[in-house]
């Protein structure tokens, strides 16, 4: 009888421990989600500054700036980061080292590249399409801004979230301050734009190496081996990811020019909030499937992935509806041009918020390959599109073929689940439904931005529509207390 109640009790400990974690996991999550929509939210809200600060030229030049700095990450600081959460299980007990390792990894090889451009500075301005004074920059950036994502990435599997949150947005109020100050003073508007948008992230990332530096103080080969088991062949997924974000940007800065890239990354830039929104949305969500899956509730996952689906775009479509006076707000007159692209956007990010569903189930399985070769596939899709469209049809095409791309991305990880114990889990015909209803509402829309009456009224009944969910929502909540 003692041993039966000594088993009780333990078992009453350890399930208490779990709740304890999963409490705390669930805690950091929420946080986690909070901290990036914030961090992200002030790079948003500063396009209306600076849209006004520079001219159309100076913005386009910037975008290429980022999107290159977006895109090359990758390769420059060899992903190290991706190694961390699986690194954090074998060397628990030696974490710093592996901390430290992969640091000098990133440091290292990310000189390598710098020095090798600085090298064959020639064929670097015909690739990089940029003064070779903003390569300086673009390489003294990529140095250092692989710091942040492994000390995020560190902090989030220890379920440390205050200095995560505090380095994120932390950065990006000091890189809006900055650029801000940077541009009003210098008269070269664009370099201060890129000197303020740097500067910050080489002042606190240079902290952050020296702090997990000193930390380890030791380097170990057979850790770097390790990393690099890991890392290394995420690389084609994470680079084509990128592409297929970011290779409009560098088409259409070739075939039409800087003015028209302003057009066109302005619309992706007001286009903004809404993929934070998916992005966050993502975050939490994934550790409530994973928990579900071990519970093999299966019905409930179906379901709240229905109604999440139907919420994130209706959210879109309202957003679409105002489209006109979010892009005076956010750049006056001039960019008026790029109104009719927000809709196309926002169907890009449909199909890209749709596709996560898939592509969780995916590395619960542990199907990386395949999540691998779906986005490399996609990504020749959207590169080879660009190519035709882009000189023809001018810079409108990329968004459509942005959104084919993400599209395709959708198709083939349909497919990819297919062939997994998952394969019936969600009811697809629904979802799918839903996804056509709204690409008709985005045709409408795109069809009302002429009609400002109409569009007005459809506001109006969006609004009353809108009202009526949420006050029954809250009275539906009100009632379990």
């Amino acid at each position: 009888m003692i041993i039966d109640q000594r088993k009780q009790t333990e078992k009453l400990y350890e399930d208490r421990s779990i709740k304890t974690k999963i409490s705390n996991d669930v805690k950091a999550g929420v946080w986690y989600t909070v901290g990036n929509f914030v961090s992200r939210g002030i790079a948003f809200l500063s396009t209306p500054v600076f849209t006004r600060l520079l001219s159309k030229e100076d913005y386009g030049e910037f975008s290429n700036f980022t999107a290159w700095a977006t895109l090359i990450v990758v390769i420059t600081s060899l992903d190290m980061y991706a190694s961390i959460n699986r690194a954090y299980q074998d060397y628990e007990d030696d974490f710093d080292t592996y901390m430290s390792t992969i640091s000098w990894v990133s440091i290292t090889f990310s000189a390598l590249c710098y020095l090798t451009v600085w090298i064959l500075r020639d064929w670097a301005v015909n690739v990089f399409g940029m003064n070779f004074l903003y390569i300086n920059m673009l390489f003294i950036y990529l140095l250092f801004s692989p710091a942040s994502q492994l000390f995020l990435t560190w902090q989030r599997i220890r379920g440390k979230y205050k200095y995560a949150i505090f380095v994120s947005v932390g950065s990006a109020l000091l890189s809006l301050i900055l650029s801000y100050v940077m541009v009003m003073t210098f008269q070269d508007k664009l370099w201060g734009r890129v000197l303020g948008y740097v500067l910050p992230i080489v002042m606190i990332n240079a902290v952050i190496y020296g702090f997990l530096i000193f930390r380890g103080r030791a380097f170990a080969i057979e850790k770097v081996k390790y990393a690099m088991m890991i890392a290394v062949p995420l690389i084609p997924h994470h680079l084509s990811a990128s592409i297929l974000a970011k290779s409009d940007q560098f088409m259409i800065k070739k075939f039409c020019g800087n003015v028209d890239l302003a057009v066109y990354s302005f619309a992706y830039d007001c286009s903004l909030a809404v993929s934070i929104l998916g992005t966050s949305v993502n975050q939490a969500y994934i550790p409530w499937l994973y928990r579900k899956l071990r519970e093999n509730d299966f019905s409930e996952i179906n379901t709240q992935a229905r109604r999440l689906l139907v919420l994130f775009l209706a959210l879109i479509l309202g957003v679409m509806l105002i489209g006109p006076e979010v892009v005076y707000i956010m750049g006056g007159g001039k960019y008026a041009a790029s109104v009719y692209m927000l809709p196309i956007i926002m169907t890009g990010y449909c199909f890209r918020f749709l596709y996560t569903y898939y592509a969780n189930l995916e590395l619960y399985c542990k199907k990386s390959v395949v999540i691998s070769a779906a986005t490399i596939i996609a990504a020749g899709i959207n590169v080879g599109l660009n190519l035709l469209w882009i000189p023809k049809y001018g810079y409108d095409a990329a968004a459509v073929s942005t959104t084919i791309g993400f599209a395709v991305l959708y198709v083939l990880h349909y497919f990819g689940v297919r062939r997994t114990p998952y394969r019936n889990l969600y009811h697809h015909k629904k979802l799918l439904l839903i996804v056509l209803a709204f690409i008709i509402c985005s045709l409408l829309v795109i069809w009302l931005y002429d009609k400002t009456t109409l569009r007005r009224c459809a506001i109006a009944f969006y609004i009353f529509v809108a009202g009526n969910a949420a006050y029954k929502f809250l009275h539906d909540t009100c009632k379990l207390f």
